[in-house]
């Protein structure tokens, strides 16, 4: 599936999510919720690490935070997170740049996702 068509993945896979801790509900919340509180620092790094030409860091940080993402049952931003480590490796500064946008735009729809479970 290409990662830009995933538009109506779910925000949270909830069931994936348990399958990660098994079964425990409170636990899979809070890992998700964790995730969701350090995005925006993350988010914040990824930019500056490609503003500054730093594709090689912009790749390996959107390698770490896909862990995250998938252990949380966060298919649609892992998914954006994925492109954007395949164009930081391949210097593909317009790709990158691209893909760095459908990571931010994904933030968003996954932090408004997570405000409604509180």
């Amino acid at each position: 599936m290409d990662p830009m068509d995933d538009d109506n993945a779910p925000v949270w896979d909830e069931d994936a999510a348990l399958a990660s801790v098994s079964g425990n509900r409170a636990l899979a919340l809070s890992l998700f919720k964790d995730l969701c509180a350090t995005l925006p620092q993350e988010l914040r790094i990824l930019r500056e690490q490609r503003a500054a030409g730093d594709l090689p860091g912009t790749a390996e940080r959107a390698h770490y935070i896909s862990g995250g993402a998938a252990y949380c049952g966060v298919h649609a931003l892992r998914s954006r997170l994925k492109l954007l480590e395949s164009h930081a490796r391949a210097g593909n500064d317009t790709g990158t740049g691209a893909a760095l946008s459908a990571v931010a735009a994904e933030v968003e729809r996954l932090l408004a996702f997570a405000k409604s479970l509180s």
